[in-house]
């Protein structure tokens, strides 16, 4: 459980700290759903309890990890970079 939450905090820093790029961004969120779901597993198995949380999560990660793909390459074919500070609102399709 130690490892898992040392990955929660490694993973909040780098989505935090170095969000230059959204490739970046998408790799920190997919290692902070991996280290909860590393805690949950760890979880269940320590207090017995069921694996259908564990499985809604994994779910939900794969679902995201689709969604943000997807979204990074329709930004790239728009804008031509993956930079986090040509999301503007103002200059969003020019």
């Amino acid at each position: 459980m130690k490892v898992s939450w040392i990955g929660v905090s490694i993973s909040s820093f780098v989505f935090s700290k170095l969000n230059m790029h959204i490739l970046s961004l998408l790799i920190s969120l997919e290692a902070l759903m991996l280290s909860l779901l590393i805690f949950l597993f760890s979880f269940s198995m320590l207090y017995g309890s069921s694996f259908h949380i564990f499985l809604i999560l994994l779910t939900f990660a794969a679902c995201e990890a689709a969604l943000g793909l997807a979204l990074l390459v329709s930004i790239l074919r728009i804008r031509g970079n993956d930079y986090v500070i040509s999301l503007s609102t103002l200059n969003f399709y020019a």
